[in-house]
């Protein structure tokens, strides 16, 4: 039997800063509500599931290239200052 379910309004954090075992697992659950209001939310307009999650994938996708180009950036702009000295 399940525990209770986190109101979809509330996001736990990590259980100890750095790494730990089943951190990822701890941010699926801390997640997990939210996702699941924002799936139904989308099917209550008319997108069915398979749309609503590969949007969702493509979305995630999108915005990790994002980051990774943006840190990638950042990074480049330190080495060109650290040169420049």
């Amino acid at each position: 039997m399940a525990g209770p379910q986190k109101p979809t309004d509330q996001l736990t954090g990590p259980r100890k800063l750095g790494p730990y075992a089943d951190r990822d697992l701890d941010c699926q659950e801390s997640l997990e509500a939210k996702f699941l209001a924002l799936v139904d939310q989308a099917e209550a307009v008319g997108w069915v599931r398979t749309e609503i999650y590969d949007a969702l994938i493509e979305l995630i996708k999108n915005h990790a290239i994002g980051d990774h180009t943006l840190a990638a950036d950042i990074d480049a702009v330190h080495r060109a200052i650290r040169d420049r000295r």
